[in-house]
This record gives C-alpha cells, sequence and structure tokens, in this order.
C-alpha cells in the first residue's frame, strides 16, 4: 500500500487527536491516582499507534476503519482505554466518501462488534460482564459515532447537491456564450457577407433577361469580388483567438443564475433532522445507561461516564435545556453564531439544574464547526472564543457529576479540540471557495474551448461553401465576359442559385440578427436612426442626448451598420452597469470613415451591477470592427465609462469593389 498524500488538514487532524490521545492518558491518571506513570505512557502509545489509519481515511476509509476496529479490542486489553475521537474521524470519512452500501456495513459492523469483542479480551470467562462492557463501550462511543456519520452525511449531501448546481450552472453558461457569440456572428455575417451575396444572387438572377449581358456581368464580379473580401476578412476574425476579457469585466462566462437565498431565521431541513436525531439519541442513551449501570464496577472511569447519559424523567424541567440544545442544531447552517450563543446559554441552564447530558453537550461541537463553515474568521473566531469559555467555566463549576470532579483538569483539557473544531470548519470553508474557483476556471475554458470550436466550424463551412462557390463564379463571370454564350450564362445563373441556396442554411442556424438585404441597403445612421436606437434604453430609465454630425453617404450602408450594433451594444452596457447614468451618443460622419462614441457619467448611487451577460460584449464590439478594418476603445472617462470607434468605409471589405 502507498504511502497517502498529505495535506496541511492531516496533520492538524493527526494533531488533534494526538492530543486528545494524551488528555485520555491523563485522565485515566486522575481517575485512577494509583496509575503509575507507566500506565499513562502506554495509553499514549496505544492510542499514538491506533491513529495512524487516519492517514488512509480519503483514499481508503473502509479499510482503515476496519484496521482500527480490529486495533480496539487489543487495545482495551492493554491499557482499557479506546481512542473514540479517531473512531469518529473514521467514520466520517467512511460515510462522507466510500459507497454507500460498504461504508454503512463497516461503521454498523465496527461500532457493534469492537466494543464487544473489547470486553470479551478482558472478560473472556465472564459473557455477562464482557456484554456490560461491551454496552457501556457502545453508549460511549454512539454518541461519537452517529455527530460523525450525520456531520458527513450533511457534507454528503450537500457536496452533491452543489456539484449538480455546479454542472447545471456550467452547462447554462456554456450555452449562453455560445448563443451570445452565435447571434453575434449571425449579424456579423448578415453585416458583411450577406447583403453582398443577395446582391450577386438577384443580379445572376437578371441575367436571363438582360438584353446586353455585359454591364451586368461587371456587377457580377464587382459584386462577388467584393463579397470575398468581406469573407476573408470575417475569416480571419472567425479563426483568430477569442478575445480577452476587458477591464470592465464584460467577458468571461455567464455569472451563475441568482438564486433566493434562504431566510437565515428559517431552519434548514437537514440541521432539523440532525436534531431530531439528537434528541432521540439522547433519550435512547438514557435508557441504556440505566441499563449498564447496575453492570459497571463503581468509581470505574467507564462508570463515571455512563453517569453523563443519565436522563431525570421525573424533573420535565430539567429537560427543556437539553431540548434547546438539540433544536439550535436545526440552525447550525443558516445561523450558526446565533444558534452558538443559545446553546450556550441552554448548556449553562442545564449545567445549574444539574441534568447536563453529554450527547448535547457534544451537539456543541457542531455549532462551533458551523460558525467556523458558515460565519466570517473574526467574528466565528470571537464568538466561539466567548461560548467557550462560558461552558467550560459552567460545566467545571455547575454541570461536572461528583464522581468526576477530581478530574476538573482533565476535561478543562478537554477542550482545547474546539479550536481545532472551528480551524477544521474554516479549513473546509476555504478549500469549498477554492474547488469554486477551480470550477469556475475550468467552466471559463470549456466555454473558451466550445467558442472557438463554434468558430472555426464556422468558418470551416463559410470557406468550404460559400467561397468556393463564389469563387468559381468569378471564374466563370471572367470566362463569359470574354464569350458570353448562353451555356456559359446559364452556368452562371445555376451557380447563383447554389449560392442562394447555400446562404440561408448557413445562416439559419445561427438565430436572428440585423437587417439584411433591402432592409440594410436602406440603412442611414442619421438622426432619426440613432434616436430609433436609443429609443429601447430611453423608454428603460436612461437619459441619453443625442449628435449626428455630417450625413451618411447613400452607397455605403455596411460600416453604418456595424456602428448602429456598437452604439446599441454600449447603451446597453451603460444601463447594465451604471444605472440609468446621463449618457452621450456621438455619430460623426467623415469621407473616410464613420466614427460613434458613447460616453456616461458614472453609476447612479444606489444602483446595484448586474451580473447578468453574455460576457462578450466589449469583445464583441472590437470584432465587428475589426471586419471593416476598424477600432474599439473602451475605458473609464472622468467618473465613468467611454466607448468610442472609428470605422474606416475603404478599409470595409464588402467595399472593395474595383473593376477588372
Amino acid at each position: 500500500m502507498t504511502f497517502p498524500e498529505l495535506r496541511p488538514v492531516d496533520a492538524l487532524v493527526v494533531g488533534v487527536l494526538l492530543v486528545m490521545v494524551a488528555l485520555s492518558a491523563l485522565a485515566v491518571g486522575a481517575w485512577n491516582p494509583g496509575v503509575g506513570g507507566g500506565r499513562v505512557v502506554a495509553v499514549v502509545a496505544a492510542g499514538a499507534v491506533q491513529t495512524v489509519p487516519v492517514l488512509w481515511r480519503r483514499v481508503r476509509p473502509v479499510g482503515a476503519l476496519v484496521v482500527f476496529a480490529v486495533s480496539v479490542p487489543v487495545g482495551w486489553a492493554l491499557v482499557e482505554a479506546v481512542p473514540t475521537y479517531t473512531w469518529a474521524v473514521l467514520v466520517f470519512g467512511v460515510v462522507r466518501r466510500a459507497r454507500p452500501l460498504p461504508g454503512a456495513v463497516a461503521v454498523v459492523g465496527t461500532t457493534l462488534a469492537a466494543p464487544l469483542l473489547a470486553g470479551l479480551a478482558v472478560h473472556p470467562r465472564e459473557p455477562l460482564t464482557a456484554l456490560g462492557v461491551g454496552a457501556s463501550l457502545e453508549i460511549t462511543l454512539v454518541p461519537f459515532v452517529l455527530g460523525a456519520g450525520a456531520l458527513a452525511l450533511v457534507a454528503r449531501v450537500r457536496a452533491a447537491r452543489v456539484d449538480a448546481r455546479r454542472r447545471q450552472t456550467e452547462h447554462e453558461r456554456l450555452a449562453d456564450a455560445l448563443g451570445a457569440q452565435r447571434d453575434r456572428l449571425a449579424g456579423d455575417l448578415r453585416e458583411l457577407v450577406a447583403v453582398r451575396v443577395e446582391r450577386v444572387v438577384t443580379r445572376t438572377r437578371s441575367l436571363a433577361d438582360a438584353p446586353d449581358p455585359a454591364p451586368v456581368l461587371t456587377a457580377i464580379a464587382a459584386e462577388a469580388r467584393a463579397a470575398l473580401a468581406g469573407m476573408r476578412r470575417a475569416l480571419s476574425v472567425l479563426r483568430g483567438p477569442v478575445g480577452e476579457s476587458d477591464a470592465s469585466g464584460e467577458a468571461g462566462p455567464v455569472p451563475a443564475p441568482a438564486r433566493e437565498a434562504p431566510s437565515p431565521w428559517a431552519p434548514s431541513r437537514g440541521g432539523l433532522a440532525l436534531a431530531v436525531a439528537v434528541a432521540g439519541l439522547a433519550g435512547v442513551l438514557g435508557l441504556l445507561a440505566d441499563y449498564a449501570a447496575p453492570h459497571l464496577r463503581p468509581g470505574s472511569p467507564v462508570a463515571d461516564t455512563v453517569a453523563l447519559f443519565d436522563l431525570d424523567p421525573t424533573r420535565p424541567l430539567g429537560l427543556l435545556p437539553l431540548l434547546v440544545q438539540a433544536a439550535t442544531l436545526g440552525w447550525w447552517r443558516r445561523a450558526p453564531l446565533p444558534a452558538l450563543v443559545v446553546a450556550t446559554a441552554a448548556s449553562a441552564v442545564a449545567s445549574a439544574m444539574g441534568t447536563t447530558h453529554l450527547v448535547t453537550e457534544a451537539s456543541w461541537s457542531v455549532l462551533v464547526f458551523g460558525a467556523g463553515l458558515g460565519a466570517g474568521v473574526v467574528a466565528s473566531g470571537l464568538t466561539v472564543l466567548a461560548c467557550t469559555a462560558a461552558v467550560a467555566m459552567t460545566t467545571l463549576t455547575l454541570g461536572l457529576p461528583a464522581a468526576l470532579a477530581s478530574s476538573r483538569a482533565s476535561v478543562a483539557l478537554s477542550y482545547v479540540i474546539v479550536p481545532a473544531i472551528w480551524g477544521l470548519g474554516v479549513l473546509q470553508r476555504r478549500a469549498a471557495r477554492a474547488a469554486a474557483g477551480r470550477a469556475d476556471a475550468r467552466a471559463a475554458e470549456n466555454a473558451a474551448r466550445a467558442v472557438t470550436a463554434q468558430r472555426l466550424g464556422l468558418a470551416r463551412e463559410l470557406h468550404d461553401v460559400l467561397a468556393h462557390e463564389l469563387s468559381a463564379l468569378v471564374v466563370t463571370v471572367h470566362a463569359a465576359r470574354v464569350a458570353p454564350d448562353p451555356a456559359t450564362l446559364a452556368t452562371i445563373t445555376e451557380a447563383g442559385e447554389r449560392i442562394a441556396t447555400a446562404l440561408p442554411t448557413l445562416l439559419d442556424g445561427l438565430g436572428p440578427g440585423v437587417p439584411s438585404g433591402e432592409e440594410a441597403e436602406h440603412l442611414e445612421l442619421d438622426a432619426a436612426t440613432v434616436a430609433a436606437l436609443v429609443a429601447p434604453v430611453r423608454e428603460a430609465g436612461l437619459p441619453v442626448t443625442v449628435d449626428v454630425v455630417g450625413a451618411a453617404p447613400a452607397d455605403r450602408p455596411e460600416t453604418d451598420v456595424i456602428a448602429a450594433r456598437i452604439v446599441t451594444e454600449a447603451l446597453t452596457n451603460t444601463l447594465r452597469h451604471a444605472g440609468p447614468a446621463p449618457t452621450r451618443v456621438t455619430v460623426r460622419h467623415e469621407p473616410e470613415a464613420v466614427a460613434v462614441e458613447v460616453v456616461d457619467e458614472g453609476v447612479r448611487a444606489g444602483h446595484a451591477v448586474s451580473r447578468e451577460g453574455s460576457g462578450l460584449g466589449i469583445v464583441g464590439m472590437r470584432e465587428r470592427a475589426a471586419l471593416v478594418g476598424g477600432t474599439v476603445e473602451a475605458g473609464p472617462s472622468g467618473g465613468g465609462w467611454r466607448v468610442a470607434a472609428r470605422l474606416p468605409r475603404q478599409e470595409a471589405g464588402v467595399l472593395v469593389e474595383a473593376s477588372s
């Protein structure tokens, strides 16, 4: 068997268990003043050896528990001591990590068999005495086993739910990222490819009825070359790397959808189940304690320990603080600090009334663990420190049975485990956050791979289908211009129909885009069009002022379409991230380019920044601008945010119409 990989938490767990072994040895000396130092050393040595299987609790949980259980009768025969905390840690590992059926068999089997075998190891010829010793050990061990098992079961169920939610969130993030890119790519292709391809198809269909095919062939060649130029630019963007995250925080996977947080004053179902289990266990063990007491030697360590499980049904008021202690477990996850304070007060009342019960006192450690797991380090640390001092003081001065009065020092030392329990909660919380961070990074990586695969797949289809057909069409058109025979003209018309069939097949699966065809042909980014663009965000509460300088060329609509998309995206981002911040939109038409600028005045007071969205806003703007050789700048400006784009008309691939 290979030695397991050690983690920082392993050192903490083993260290705490060794401290508890040492405290148990000191307790043996306190309970039995005549015991020499050799016996104390023997208890420490046996407990240290029995702690070794804890190192395998993650990789071989069932085997580690079985090995420990085999050592219990031997250890009891040698030193009459059982490291109960080690048992609890191993049970936690089995319930948390092992398969349900083998784990249940191992836990139940070892818990029932090991104490009975320990009794037989000491009293092989006295079955009844051995049974009594075994029953007393069972009473001592069962609270630890059930408590550890309950915590492990809660942790296992919670981990499974978290993992299921994380997988669902990753799936939703991936779907949203792919859908957002699909919509953007559909718009880009319609803006820069579909418009010209549709013109090519229209002109090829008019070729048959043209009295003079020469002008039509010239137009087809120009449109086809322009479409190919735009396609080449689109392919360069599709095959390039996916954009990195911007300072605005736009890039990255979509955050998990917000889930309604449960009220901290409502107990959790798992906590209520744990509370009922603890209350029931206290009652059952009280009955078992009454049965085992006559079979125990008065004044023995086991007899004194069993006294901590006594319940007096003739004093119903004395049971009330015990019920309160159990009930606080219902809030161990949602409100651990208030629950810990209430449980501490109930423990003090139980100590004052003389009804202290080991099971309900042990359940207090669950609240300590919950404080480290669910509350801030400083707040939970101070609360745990104050509550530990209060419980220790009241237990030592009021709640300790007379039989254990001589072991106050050992009982006081046992509270050193409380900081370790709290520390385990803090470590688990940090481990869960680290795991969530790794899962987010993995989801982002998977989304990036899927987005890249989608882009490359679309690039292949664009190249293999449209680019091939258009290139062949250009060659045929050149041949027809030299010798325009009917067969060649018919070939051109057929090629146009194949392109007309291929284009919807490529674009329809991408979802809705932006205006194309005749609608895009007549788009002019004038004052009326910009006013229509900003109308939806104005209705949503964003105060926008518009300034349009110059006039758009009537024969150059494609760059204006991209500019319109950038303005719309920038306004949407402003409303999402800054709220109803006053915003200025400036559109400047120049002979060689169109420039747009969207500037807001910063986040409004009281606005909660939305974390919803595709995470591809600014990245998409830059990719659109790159399709026509333009640039986009985005970043802080004064107290707000500025997006500025400059789109050169002469660089737009779809506008290259040089005649042959």
